[in-house]
This record gives structure tokens, sequence and C-alpha cells, in this order.
């Protein structure tokens, strides 16, 4: 299973099947929580890699995703996931259409799936997390509107 969830969520040209499989992703885990604990590593892979997609829709939807999985803990956020994310979050955009424009997009809705995670406490890394995200702020239009939109 998670073989052809890889294929269809990391490989697939069509981008409305990338995204049908993170929402499968994402229903799957929840309704089989204990079942899949093993692939718990396979799980945050393919999230992290469709949080990088090309597409925007695959992107908000792996971060509604990953910030459920951090927030039932099925996932941890982790020191390496925050650094990642904020060293994406970082990333310089040449132009408007571009590859930097979804790194740095998806390094700051992996930010923003660390904030939503916690909708009732603060966690350890939500204070960091909303200080790069203000940074971010004053961007550009695509990326001001489409990351404020997860919010």
């Amino acid at each position: 299973m998670i073989e052809q969830l890889t294929k269809v969520c990391c490989e697939s040209p069509k981008w409305h099947c990338r995204r049908s499989g993170i929402e499968f992703i994402q229903n799957f885990v929840f309704s089989n929580m204990f079942n899949v604990r093993p692939y718990a590593e396979q799980i945050h892979k393919i999230i992290f890699k469709c949080l990088f997609d090309d597409q925007i829709e695959v992107r908000i939807l792996s971060c509604e995703t990953l910030s459920g999985l951090y927030q039932c803990g099925f996932i941890e956020v982790t020191r390496e996931d925050f650094k990642y994310f904020q060293k994406m979050s970082k990333t310089k955009c040449s132009s408007q259409i571009s590859n930097e424009l979804s790194q740095r997009h998806g390094g700051i809705l992996g930010l923003c799936a660390i904030v939503l995670s916690s909708p009732y406490d603060i966690q350890k890394y939500v204070p960091n997390a909303l200080m790069i995200l203000c940074e971010h702020s004053n961007q550009p239009n695509i990326v001001q509107v489409e990351t404020f939109f997860c919010f």
C-alpha cells in the first residue's frame, strides 16, 4: 500500500492524482492509526515530498495533512523538520513561476503546519515558527495570499 501511495503521490504526472493520494493518506492514517504506525517514516517522507510539489493545491493539502499528523502525535515535530522548513522558507526566488517559489512556499507551509498543530497550547517550536512567518507577511502576493490562506 505504501509503495503504491508513493507512486501516486510522488511520481504521478497528474496533480489531481497527487492531491487525491494525499487526501487518501490523511483518511487512511486517521482511520487506521495503530495499524499504520510502523509506516510513519514512509508516510512522513511522502508528505514532505508533496509539501514541495509544483502544484499549489497539492502543497496546501499536504500542509493540512502534516498539521493533522503532528497534532495527533502520529509524526513528531523534530528539530530537523523545523530547521528544514526554516531553510526552505528563506529560499531566494528569482521569478514568480519557479521551483524556488515552490521550495519557499513549501517551507512556509511547513512552518504553518507546525503552528496549526497546536491549536490549544503552545509547543516549543510554535513561537519560533510564528516569528519566521511574520518575516514573510510582506512577501509578494503569490506567497503571502497562498500561505495565509492556510490560517
